[in-house]
């Protein structure tokens, strides 16, 4: 009943989203590689309030599409199954991944200097995927939508979209219907005359129509320039709340690529690709983010889940708390989980040491022989040197087979334990001698510390990569904490008496009950009142 519920809520939610992002991207995927676009991972077959315009959406994309649709199918109440792939039967040795069966596999990140190319998903330089596709200007993406320039072109030329090669700019010229002073396409302007009398030059489409005077209200715009409709512009205002504008109208920012082939609607996950954190944004006024995704609903009781103790899910984010059972009665006693039961006590599953009977009591399941250890239950024979627990080891600790480790000798001289890659080995230890990162320090590999540079000012060192942090304000929120992007946390204020601060960094005050009585009311704040019950009449 939840899911389903969630499923309507949020499909009568369903608008614009992020349509054209993913146009852009795709085209621009498209053109660089020289390959068809490739599908967007499909995710857990819910649908989310950031679903609407996300290709696969609800349905599984082609890469392991119809395994992943019978997968959604399943987890909504079907019998169909999956078996989810590895990331070596995807072909994938970096990047974020479909599983085949729903869900999304992080095949690791690549070393500085190489990127995970969005046609192979392999760590590769940006030189070798360019010279791949052709390419010697403009950018090609990386598996979480991140472009990588492939070049520029020198003074007079232009790089052409649709072959990624350089060559002289062509002017455009004035089209018929043209007016004012119009870019000719290579940095220089085109005049094109005036208009007729009693007609006025569009300053935003310079073309030629009688005078019609308007207003931003009047033409339903929130923001941006817009033409006055007689040669003039109008300044419409900027956006607020972390809104963009778009054609007019103030809008969501766009997910960032890596989102999207994570399914991650909101809150914040790692790049697949570089292993930085990335944010997704935040959920609507009175939805809560849940593993990465918006929910809107109403919280459940105790009751309505059907559970008499223990601590469980509300099926919004939230725990509820139901109390405990009276003895001899205990909290899945019977086996039923968060139901009062009689517990049965469960005889020793092992062969030796100790184990819980179910119940709060603890089984003596028997010892071992003499040089014999207890080992998740039952006995057994711990090696007696390095040497017999794992041939070819010279130095560390190895395992002994039944839980503990052995000390292996050490390394002499300037020799050290695993020093060239291998494990339990004495080698020569070369250190590196160029970092991973662009700034802070690393080790060396050796014992030694390498200094990669300073970041701008402004700027943090995070995860070796420069980065600018975000601030409260650029973010749209006025209450709460979140990340900055680098690493740190922003305080970004607190609300006023009564208020609650949302997911989304605003404030909220909630409704009271009021009139309301004898059943729960939504306060318009992601929470629930219990209100009190009604009066007789």
């Amino acid at each position: 009943m939840i899911e389903s519920r969630r499923i309507e809520q949020r499909s009568r939610r369903q608008g614009l989203g992020w349509i054209s992002a993913l146009v852009w991207l795709g085209a621009l995927a498209a053109c660089s590689s020289g390959s068809e676009p490739r599908d967007r991972l499909s995710g857990p077959q819910v649908l989310t309030s950031a679903d609407a315009g996300v290709a696969g959406a609800g349905s599984g994309g082609s890469a392991g599409g119809g395994a992943a649709g019978s997968s959604g199918a399943a987890g909504l109440g079907g019998a169909a199954s999956c078996t989810p792939r590895t990331c070596e039967q995807a072909g994938a040795a970096c990047g974020a991944v479909s599983d085949g069966c729903g869900g999304v596999l992080a095949c690791g990140t690549c070393a500085g200097g190489e990127f995970c190319s969005d046609d192979t998903r392999r760590c590769e330089a940006a030189s070798v995927v360019c010279e791949r596709g052709g390419l010697s200007c403009g950018l090609v993406l990386d598996a979480c939508g991140v472009g990588v320039g492939c070049g520029s072109c020198g003074s007079g030329e232009v790089c052409s979209g649709r072959t990624g090669s350089c060559g002289a700019c062509e002017p455009l010229a004035c089209a018929a219907d043209s007016c004012g002073s119009v870019p000719d396409g290579c940095g220089s302007s085109l005049d094109c005359g005036a208009c007729p009398e009693g007609q006025a030059c569009d300053a935003l489409t310079h073309v030629c129509g009688p005078c019609v005077p308007t207003t931003c209200s009047a033409a339903g715009a929130e923001c941006g320039q817009r033409s006055d409709g007689c040669g003039g512009l109008l300044d419409c205002g900027t956006c607020s709340g972390g809104l963009s504008c778009r054609q007019n109208q103030c809008a969501e920012l766009s997910r960032p690529a890596e989102c999207q082939n994570q399914n991650a609607t909101c809150g914040a996950i790692q790049s697949s690709c570089t292993g930085q954190r990335v944010e997704c944004g935040s959920c609507p006024a009175g939805e809560s983010c849940i593993g990465n995704e918006c929910y809107a609903c109403v919280p459940k009781s105790c009751a309505e889940l059907g559970v008499d103790c223990g601590s469980v899910s509300d099926g919004c984010g939230g725990t509820l708390s139901c109390g405990s059972c009276e003895a001899p009665y205990t909290c899945g006693g019977a086996g039923t989980a968060n139901v009062c039961g009689l517990c049965v006590p469960r005889a020793c599953q092992g062969s030796c040491g100790q184990e819980s009977d179910g119940c709060g009591n603890i089984l003596e399941c028997g010892t071992c022989a003499d040089g014999q250890s207890c080992y998740q239950g039952a006995c057994c024979t711990p090696a007696g040197s390095c040497a017999e627990a794992s041939p070819g080891a010279e130095c560390g600790s190895v395992s002994d087979g039944c839980g503990g480790s052995i000390a292996c000798a050490a390394c002499e001289g300037p020799l050290v334990c695993g020093g060239a890659g291998t494990a339990n080995v004495c080698e020569v230890c070369e250190p590196r001698t160029t970092c991973q990162g662009s700034c802070g320090s690393e080790s060396d590999g050796c014992g030694g510390v390498l200094e990669c540079g300073d970041c701008a000012q402004g700027q943090a060192c995070s995860g070796g990569a420069c980065c600018t942090p975000a601030t409260c304000e650029g973010l749209g929120r006025s209450c709460g904490s979140v990340s900055d992007g680098c690493g740190a946390t922003l305080a970004c204020g607190s609300c006023g008496d009564g208020e609650v601060c949302l997911d989304g960094g605003t404030c909220c005050q909630p409704d009271t009950c009021g009139a309301t009585c004898g059943q729960p009311k939504y306060d318009g704040c992601g929470g629930v009142l219990d209100c009190p019950a009604c009066s007789p009449h």
